[in-house]
């Protein structure tokens, strides 16, 4: 009798200690759980954050740098040289088969021969870009020769983040005034799409540059 009282309160010692050890894991696991969760949501804000940055006005004289690949940059970038935002606007990654009298046609300086004059005097651009890093790096190289040190930095809200810290790995020099241009998609499922797949992209990249050791890119 006493052997198995004995027993009895051996498996109840070991059914508690189970229980204790599982209480444990998943105590642990939770908190692991919602570490996570809040280091995930406070670096999605960030990304939000740096994508609808109130947009500075002020009267200093810089470069004005449009990425393409979105609508509206361009005629945005164009407005900002006309309203003397910048001395200069640099476009950079145009399509290599797209000539001047193509960008003057997207930008309508056949209307006014102010504008016409404005492309001639002020606006550069350049066709070796293929992806937002050689974008940063080939305006670097620009805005070095040209010794602008500060820029209005023109693209989609969502391309945004990305394209700042391409800049700051590439174009460390250069202070950065982003200018978001507002997307409108017809669906909240293809806005939450395509900031998802942003969002995805600017991580990679983070990434990439962690366990980068060399440059990728050549001139």
């Amino acid at each position: 009798m006493i052997i198995k009282v004995e027993k009895i309160n051996i498996y109840i010692f070991n059914y508690c200690l189970m229980r204790k050890k599982i209480f444990i894991s998943t105590k642990i696991k939770i908190t692991n759980l919602l570490i996570l969760v809040s280091l995930l949501s406070f670096d999605i804000f960030n990304f939000l954050n740096l994508g609808n940055q109130k947009k500075i006005i002020n009267e200093n004289k810089k470069a004005i740098v449009v990425l393409t690949g979105g609508s509206r940059r361009l005629e945005e970038g164009f407005q900002l040289l006309e309203r003397e935002m910048g001395s200069v606007l640099f476009i950079s990654g145009v399509n290599p088969i797209v000539t001047k009298k193509d960008l003057k046609k997207i930008l309508h300086t056949n209307t006014s021969e102010k504008k016409n004059i404005l492309f001639d005097c002020c606006v550069y651009y350049e066709k070796k870009s293929k992806d937002t890093q050689s974008n940063s790096i080939e305006a670097n190289k620009w805005l070095t020769e040209n010794k602008y040190n500060e820029i209005f930095l023109v693209t989609s809200s969502s391309h945004m983040p990305r394209s700042i810290y391409e800049f700051k790995k590439n174009a460390p020099k250069i202070i950065i005034y982003p200018w978001n241009i507002a997307e409108k998609e017809k669906t909240t499922f293809n806005n939450l799409k395509k900031l998802t797949i942003e969002y995805l992209k600017f991580n990679f990249i983070r990434l990439q540059y962690l366990f980068k050791t060399n440059g990728n890119y050549e001139y």
